[in-house]
Formats: structure tokens, sequence, C-alpha cells
């Protein structure tokens, strides 16, 4: 953990105007500056920047330097503290356990990562590649894409990299490329006759595999298992090769496998990263929603896809705020992003991506499906309702209820009314993880009112009336942020 102080003098050091003046053009007025929001479109000011803090009173984007970082760049807090730290020269102390243990562990481990990311693609590329070839051929990839995602291929073979005796297996276990033999002394090679696909940290370093079968032997994917460095519902397949489009475009298209990325890449829709064939998590959507304003999920035309769209719709209700603009889209049924690009092109796959519906319009659709006699419509009503609580941005929450009322023939008030008395899904009163540092976060309720706080590193939210607002502003992740040594002395100076 960073201690507080060290916060605390890294954003005292920012001149905040001059720090976003360098990304955003301000001008002086009123004691403050003025310019256009970076975090949603508009044509009138109406983002201010003050000393301390910034708010937009279009949007309502509001925090400091380190939240400011977070938003523009999608930086973690760790990493906007430490890129705050790098500009004003501020040092960042190291804690024990991390100069004890984990940099000369890992660092083996990240080694042996690369060396066989580089190892893996020598092998495609060379005479024994062939039967990993094929499979991209099939599909169009071209060497340059190859070389651009480092796509490599392990061959049919017990001890490629186990047997190679540049490589130690103590590393190669614990990066999740080899697995210990049962009953005798040594291992064998995790990926055999695969074409795999390197996935990468935020910092580029290679942390797991993604393994196709060629032939069929074997699951048809087929992941590098959890290890220390890789979590795999933490991180997004293709983001370090997305970045600059994302940044530029700031939008994201969300898919499902690897040549779901690799193709629509290859054909010039480059902003587009995926979950590496598993479901979507909280922490993957809160990252591409804080790099991107439009955002589109686009996972297969299967009923497994459009499982894994409703889901993620779902999950999405509390996390959007009113100035993402989040589309779903539903592609012909057995086609997944890959094959619609190479069968129907680039151009289609964008007009598909433009027409689909935008999240509010995509629950109700589907809340609402059939719903034409009493009951079927009770029961939409009361699924319908339980979102309507789960939605944290005004804006979004007033007109998935007036997109309800309308679906359902309903006036506001009945709405309002039978929405009170249906009954909670499992989740609607959820409190996630601190943002920070991944902790539980815990309700409280004071005199005044009620906060969300982390007992682990003290993130807060501010006062809010009811306990569902509190939840709200928590799981909304509008940065909530810790007190300052200063701002708690004038609390009880008060």
């Amino acid at each position: 953990m960073i201690p507080q102080h060290v916060i605390d003098t890294i954003l005292q050091s920012v001149d905040l105007p001059d720090f976003i003046g360098e990304t955003v053009a301000l001008a002086k007025k009123s004691g403050a500056y003025e310019g256009l929001c970076p975090f949603h479109t508009e044509d009138t000011p109406s983002f201010r920047v003050y000393p301390d803090h910034y708010h937009c009173y279009g949007c309502g984007a509001h925090g400091n330097a380190l939240e400011f970082l977070m938003e523009k760049q999608g930086l973690s807090f760790p990493e906007a503290v430490r890129a705050l730290a790098s500009r004003s020269g501020i040092p960042i102390p190291a804690s024990k356990p991390a100069q004890e243990s984990a940099p000369d562990q890992l660092s083996g481990v990240r080694d042996v990562l690369r060396r066989a990311c580089a190892k893996y693609q020598q092998l495609l590329l060379g005479p024994s590649g062939g039967p990993g070839m094929s499979v991209l051929n099939e599909r169009g990839i071209d060497d340059d894409t190859i070389i651009r995602y480092g796509i490599g291929f392990a061959p049919e073979a017990w001890g490629t990299l186990t047997n190679d005796r540049t490589f130690r297996w103590e590393p190669l276990i614990a990066a999740g490329l080899a697995t210990p033999k049962r009953e005798k002394k040594g291992c064998y090679d995790f990926f055999r006759n695969r074409v795999l696909f390197p996935i990468r940290s935020d910092s580029g370093d290679v942390i797991a595999f993604g393994g196709r079968r060629v032939g069929d032997d074997g699951p048809k994917y087929l992941n590098t298992a959890e290890t220390e460095l890789y979590t795999k519902g933490s991180v997004l397949f293709g983001m370090q090769q997305a970045k600059q489009a994302i940044r530029m475009t700031r939008s994201i298209i969300v898919c499902e496998g690897f040549f779901d990325v690799i193709t629509p890449a290859q054909a010039g829709i480059e902003h587009i990263v995926s979950t590496c064939g598993t479901a979507l998590t909280d922490t993957q959507a809160e990252l591409v929603l804080s790099v991107a304003d439009l955002v589109f999920f686009c996972f297969d035309g299967d009923g497994a896809g459009l499982k894994a769209t409703w889901r993620a719709a779902e999950m999405l209700a509390p996390l959007a705020s009113d100035r993402h603009e989040i589309r779903l889209c539903r592609l012909p049924a057995e086609e997944d992003p890959d094959s619609y690009v190479r069968k129907y092109g680039a151009d289609a796959f964008k007009e598909v991506l433009d027409q689909a519906p935008t999240l509010t319009a995509y629950l109700i659709g589907e809340i609402t499906r059939g719903a034409k006699i009493p009951e079927a419509r009770a029961k939409s009503l009361a699924v319908a309702s339980s979102i309507w609580r789960r939605f944290s941005a005004p804006g979004l929450k007033v007109f998935f209820r007036q997109y309800a009322c309308e679906a359902l023939q309903l006036s506001p008030d009945e709405f309002d009314r039978l929405a009170a008395t249906a009954p909670a899904r499992p989740g609607d009163a959820s409190i996630r993880a601190c943002p920070c540092c991944g902790c539980d976060g815990e309700l409280i309720t004071e005199e005044n009112g009620h906060r969300v706080a982390c007992g682990q590193c003290q993130l807060t939210t501010k006062l809010a009336a009811t306990a569902d607002d509190a939840r709200n502003l928590w799981n909304r992740r509008e940065r909530p942020r810790m007190k300052s040594p200063a701002a708690k002395n004038n609390e009880k100076s008060d």
C-alpha cells in the first residue's frame, strides 16, 4: 500500500489547472478554468477546473489529479499515483514484502513467459510451424498480424520447453507452461499441438497463453491456469494492441475469443478486445468503462453468446454512468465477429455495431419479449423493477423507467407502486469490492446518513440520505476519495 501522506504530498505538488490544461483547452473564468469536458461530447463548456478539483456540470465527472488520470487513461489507482509521483519527482517507498520476495520470485516467471513467447513464435514461423500456419491461413491471418500479436505454435511434443535446457522446470511450472509428472521426477509441456496467443498485463508483459487446438484432440481452447501473475477475470486479450485506437475513438468493442479480436483488427477495426473465452467479470467491465465512453459488447450469435449478452447487461446496470453509451450487439446465429468479418467484411460489421440496441433498450426488449398475457407482464414487471433499482446513473435510471412504462403500458405512478412491492432478486443490494484494494466494502449508518467504506484502505463515499443512495455511490465507481489528514482534522474541529 502507498502511504496516505505520500499521496497527499503528490496531490499538493500538482498545479491542477496546468496539469489538466496539457490535454484540455482551458480558459480562465471567474476564479476557475473552463473548457469542453473530456469525458462526454458537448458544444458548450461545462467543465471547470479549480485548484484542488475538477467538476463537469454536464455529466457530473468530479475528482482530483489522480482521478483525472484514472478516468482519462484507464489507469488503476496505484498506477495513477506512480505516474503522478514520477511527474512530480516524489519517491514512493516500497513495502518490505515486495522487497523481500516478490521481485526475485516473479522476475524468473516473467522471463520464462517472455522467452517462451519468443520460442513459440519462432516455431510457428519456422519449418515445424506448418500445422499452426494452416489454421491461421484458413482465416487469412497475415505475417504482420502474427508478429503484432505475438502468435506462436506449440508442436505435438511433450518436451518442447521442458526438454530445452535453457528453461528451468520450476519457473515453467509456476508460469503454467509445464505440469509435474505424477509418478516420475520431472514435468511435461502444458501446451501441445496448439496455436498460442500471448495474454499480456497492463505493462505489456506476457502473463499467460491461450491455445487453439490443431486437429480434433482435446478441448478446442485451452488457457493457462491462474498463477501469481495471471487472474483470468482481470485482463482482456488485445488491450495492449488496441490502446491507441481506443484513446483516439473513445470507444471499445468487447468480444469473446482470440480470433474475434485478431480478424477485425487486421481488417482495420483496432479498438477491439476479448475476455479470453471466459464470462465477463466486474473487473473487466470496469476496465472497459474506464477507458471509453462508447462501449460495444459483441458476443457470439449462438445460445451461449445470447446468455452471455444478457448476463453482461445485468452486470452493467449498476456500473454505467450517464456519460456512457453502451450497445449490446446481436449477431446472426452461428456467427461471431471473426466469421462475420471474414464473410461480410469490416463495413458490414460496423453497421451491425451501429444498429445494436443501447443498454436500456436491450434490457427492456429482452424483459418484455412475448409478455402479452397478464401473468407474463407481471413477471416482466418484477424483473424490470429489480434491474431499475440497480441503476446508479440518474439519467439512465429515469429513461429505463420510462421505457419500462411504455413497454408494459403502465403510468409512472403505477410502475413505482408496483415496483415497491416486487420481490428483490439476488444481488439487488450488493456492495461491490473496493476499487482501490479489492477488499469488501461495508455499509455504515451514522447519525446524519449512510456511507460505504473499505475497512482495509479507508476509501469511503460521502454521506448519503439513504442506504440505497450510499450503495449507488459506491457501486457507481464515481471514484470515492480517501479523506486527507487535513480534512479529518477539520471534521474534528467542527
